[in-house]
């Protein structure tokens, strides 16, 4: 990036952005770091940057912490000469930063496969481990020196500790006497007794002061001098060993100085990764790679970031835009108030925010080429200090344009022609477009000028575009349309808020038939579109609509055949336990026969003819067969037993039929049936034998009563029958 200057920047509201991502951080470092962030010029740092940020965008879905930061900044202990003092709580916030490095290399190590950038960065952090070590060692939390520090100051310590703790059991027993109101406290470095003032005698103790009522004496034994200044001494030599030590940590750690800050800037760059991520979640962006090999602008869903920190961020309308190499110029119509200058900003700051390496609010799909240069003239820029009107900073900004125009810069130019006559405002716009074409360099401009809307058709590679606008009620809806012009509303507008009607006539008729013309042919063109879109939208609703009743049907027919599946299931294991007691019943008939015992026929109907009900009743619904209606009288095949039958009764409403074969009565379904002559659907009905061992059917002793009863093999066709 070779010209993005801060005035560009400011117009784009680019530090705005800033401040809010900065918000995110947890460390001062990383958040001056964001605050200070501009578009980056070197393309391999760039580069490296859209991976880090995309790896951290897809680390940032997972749970678990992946960046830690220390308190406060490095520089002010390190510089030299330094800003703050490198004593106890200055020691403690290097070892605060050691210690975060040491838990962002742990969370790193190993991560090479899932996060190739991130862990070869912060997997591989170099802490110096000897000076972490001692810091630790050395350091209590609030900055004080351990104990531990070195054995000469835990001795020293001691030492003074039991010293003052004798005296101070010395000065107890000495203060008894006094009465309760007598204590052992404090007086600068020396211990003393809070003591009555009437009747004390000043040859016992030194008199270090008086109450403030002058009731009491702080005094100092004498017999508790010596102590006090064995404790003195002490506590002095304790205080030595502390400096020393403190020197001897401060020289260490500003002889890793360069390390330290390195460390700090590289734990800084990962907060600033964690805050950019933690700020793509929260307003739907996405790493958006620039590259020279893209062939056009592409944004999809795309949003200004400022509009979605407000109430009405549900509101927003996303912008779709899109321009290809061979139509790089985007002229944008259309009324005030329509959002063009949005637009504007919103393609230039996911420009400048996609050169950053920061996140770009915007969809799947979209991307943007690498520019050398992004200018912006936008608004009223009259400089007071520097003379300047509004229309002269608006030609001085289009001048930095015209020099600057090329394939790989950027220009967002807000009211182009505006500030002037409009006969010479669009000339000069014509002009400008061209050279924009001509150069080849991406453009988004926006204008009022009708004259100007008529270049897309005269200049190759400049398009139109307009946002929509309802005419009904004259409020833009925001929605960008390509390949158009907008018109202006300018009149329909003056009579909504009011301006005189007598006015609004004499204006109309002042405007020239051409313009006239040309406003009502734009309106014209916006209301079929829109209508075409009504009906486009009722066509897709109507289509959801069907596709969804479909789907409700097949939902629907799934479940059906699911249910009836498992009433299937249920019925065919009722109808296996029946015939398992069809199958007892025979076999005690077979017993009987062989016993020679009369068997009571009428009682066996009886039986055959209960169960046959039974199973009737349990028989499942029957599949669909062959078209063919049976008739009583008819003959016909009945497919589960493969023989010929009369036909007796039926078919009922549920499809059931009777028929008969000399002995034998079938009960039998319709779509089992078929026409005398068919060949066999299935395998031969199995039938039980009776007492002689005979299948059922065949002529029988005269003497012996017996009633068969025979089934198909999927329980449809049930035969009973008796020879007497």
């Amino acid at each position: 990036m070779e010209t993005l200057d801060e005035r560009s920047l400011r117009l784009l509201e680019y530090d705005k952005i800033l401040e809010w991502v900065a918000g995110r951080t947890q460390s001062e470092p990383g958040a001056a770091a964001l605050r200070a962030w501009r578009p980056l010029t070197d393309e391999v740092r760039l580069e490296s940057e859209h991976q880090l940020l995309a790896e951290a965008l897809a680390r940032a879905r997972e749970p678990d912490e992946w960046c830690w930061t220390g308190r406060g900044r490095l520089e002010p202990l390190l510089a030299e000469p330094a800003a703050e003092p490198l004593d106890g709580p200055g020691l403690v916030r290097v070892r605060g930063w050691l210690e975060a490095a040491e838990q962002t290399r742990g969370a790193w190590s190993g991560q090479g496969a899932r996060y190739p950038g991130l862990a070869a960065r912060w997997g591989a952090l170099v802490v110096p481990e000897s000076l972490l070590a001692r810091l630790r060692r050395s350091l209590e939390p609030d900055g004080r020196l351990a104990d531990r520090a070195s054995s000469e100051l835990a001795r020293l310590r001691r030492d003074a500790d039991e010293h003052e703790g004798r005296l101070r059991e010395f000065l107890q027993r000495w203060a008894r006497p006094f009465g309760e109101a007598s204590y052992v406290t404090r007086a600068g470095e020396r211990w003393v007794v809070l003591v009555p003032a009437a009747g004390f005698s000043r040859r016992r103790g030194i008199v270090h002061d008086v109450s403030g009522s002058g009731q009491s004496l702080f005094v100092e034994p004498l017999e508790a001098c010596e102590g006090n200044n064995r404790v003195i001494e002490t506590r002095a030599r304790a205080a030595e060993e502390e400096r020393r030590i403190l020197a001897e940590l401060g020289a260490e750690t500003r002889a890793q100085a360069a390390a330290l800050l390195e460390l700090q800037s590289a734990l800084a760059h990962l907060d600033t990764l964690r805050a950019r991520a933690l700020w793509a979640a929260e307003v739907g962006a996405r790493a958006l790679p620039t590259g020279h090999q893209a062939e056009a602008i592409a944004l999809r869903g795309a949003r200004h970031p400022l509009l979605l920190r407000g109430p009405s961020a549900d509101r927003v309308v996303p912008l779709d835009l899109e321009l290809r190499h061979d139509a790089r110029v985007l002229l944008v119509s259309g009324p005030n108030m329509g959002g063009k200058t949005v637009l504007l900003k919103t393609v230039g700051l996911s420009a400048a925010l996609a050169a950053s390496g920061l996140p770009v609010p915007a969809g799947e799909g979209s991307r943007m080429p690498r520019f050398t240069s992004i200018l912006v003239g936008l608004g009223d820029e009259q400089s007071v200090e520097k003379g300047l009107s509004t229309f002269a900073a608006h030609l001085e900004a289009l001048a930095g344009m015209a020099r600057v125009a090329g394939p790989d810069t950027l220009l967002l130019c807000d009211e182009l022609g505006a500030g002037t006559d409009p006969e010479e405002g669009a000339a000069l716009g014509h002009a400008l477009l061209e050279h924009f074409a001509r150069r080849g360099a991406w453009s988004v401009v926006t204008t009022h000028l009708g004259p100007l809307k008529r270049v897309a058709g005269a200049v190759p590679g400049v398009v139109n575009g307009t946002l929509e606008f309802d005419e009904r009620t004259l409020t833009p809806r925001h929605r960008f349309v390509p390949g158009a012009p907008g018109a202006s509303y300018a009149l329909a507008l003056a009579a909504r808020l009011g301006f005189p009607e007598e006015l609004l006539e004499r204006a109309r008729a002042l405007t020239p038939d051409s313009a006239r013309a040309l406003e009502r042919l734009l309106r014209e063109l916006e209301s079929a579109r829109g209508e075409a879109e009504t009906r486009e939208r009722g066509a897709r609703a109507a289509e959801a609509e069907a596709r969804r009743l479909a789907d409700a049907r097949r939902a629907e027919q799934s479940r059906r055949e699911a249910a009836d599946r498992e009433s299937r299931r249920r019925l065919a294991e009722e109808a296996d336990r029946l015939l398992g007691r069809a199958d007892a019943l025979l076999k005690e008939l077979q017993r009987a026969a062989r016993r020679a015992e009369r068997v009571d026929a009428q009682a066996a109907r009886r039986q055959a003819a209960e169960l046959e009900r039974a199973i009737g009743e349990l028989r499942p619904a029957p599949e669909p067969g062959p078209a063919f209606e049976p008739a009583p009288g008819d003959r016909v095949r009945v497919l589960d037993l493969n023989v010929e039958a009369e036909v007796v009764s039926g078919p009922d409403a549920e499809g059931r039929v009777r028929l008969q074969r000399g002995s034998w009565r079938i009960q039998s379904h319709r779509t089992r049936l078929a026409p005398a002559g068919a060949g066999p659907a299935s395998p031969p009905a199995r039938l039980w034998e009776a007492a002689t061992g005979l299948p059922v059917g065949a002529p029988l002793p005269h003497q012996l009563s017996v009633m068969s009863v025979a089934f198909s093999p999927d329980g449809r066709t049930i035969v009973t029958g008796s020879d007497i």
